[in-house]
């Protein structure tokens, strides 16, 4: 089973879900863009707790099917009438199917470090024809705030997670080339959307940074952050007087050629 750098036992992850739900009217705009309609068959990769294979499956009825797949389904189980969820390594696992209409994956590939191999896996799994659309958060892009003090208290904590991150193969940029990954494998129509939020201290979406972090707080600490660092960090953001940018959310659908 391929690692996540998340343990997805831990129960902050329901944080995470809900924190990550603010990008779902995106994740739809750009299904809904792509065309997902009644009678399509589907593959949600990465499914998490569920929420965008729900909505996929409102959208292609029961004429349509939608597969959602995690390496650890303990978050959404059961399957229901249009809904198939299956435990699956995007990695080594075969593809379960070769002809899907609409392959979709938020925040999935940026984790792994054979994501370039993936794609083409993904391509191959689509018929003619078929939409492929990956969205994944830019995490190079600056995070600013106009006051330094912030800014200071925030960097502090957050460089250090992101070095953490790249040490384990994220790929922090990949965002920024995934249209082009999409035009090199001859898709057509590659269509790109970017949404980021501004967040407040205290504000339910911000909770995404302290439980990342919480769960690397021990990788941190060896790397030099210190006690009292982590401390102002997680003070900082429950500050209602610190604001903050998202990391950009950067989707982008491709048409297999027919």
């Amino acid at each position: 089973m391929n690692q996540y750098v998340f343990d997805n036992a831990d129960p902050r992850n329901r944080t995470r879900f809900d924190s990550l739900a603010v990008f779902d009217p995106d994740s739809h705009a750009a299904l809904a863009a792509a065309g997902v309609g009644p009678g399509w068959k589907c593959w949600e990769i990465g499914c998490g707790d569920g929420g965008i294979g729900r909505w996929l499956a409102d959208r292609v009825g029961p004429g349509g099917s939608v597969l959602a797949t995690d390496i650890d389904t303990r978050w959404l189980s059961g399957d229901g009438p249009v809904l198939t969820v299956r435990e699956h390594d995007v990695v080594r696992d075969e593809p379960p199917a070769t002809d899907f209409d609409l392959i979709h994956a938020r925040l999935v590939l940026i984790h792994l470090p054979q994501r370039h191999a993936v794609v083409d896996r993904l391509v191959s799994s689509l018929r003619p024809g078929g939409k492929l659309v990956l969205e994944e958060f830019d995490l190079e892009h600056p995070l600013t705030t106009r006051s330094t003090t912030h800014r200071a208290a925030f960097d502090a904590v957050h460089l250090p997670f992101l070095r953490f991150l790249r040490a384990r193969g994220v790929g922090l940029d990949w965002a920024r080339s995934l249209a082009e990954e999409f035009v090199d494998r001859g898709l057509r129509d590659v269509d790109v959307r970017t949404r980021t939020v501004l967040w407040r201290g205290g504000a339910d979406e911000i909770r995404l940074y302290r439980v990342n972090v919480e769960q690397a707080a021990e990788h941190l600490l060896a790397d030099g952050v210190s006690t009292r660092q982590l401390t102002d960090f997680y003070a900082l953001l429950d500050n209602p007087e610190f604001t903050a940018w998202s990391h950009p959310l950067v989707s982008v659908s491709g048409t297999r050629p027919v």
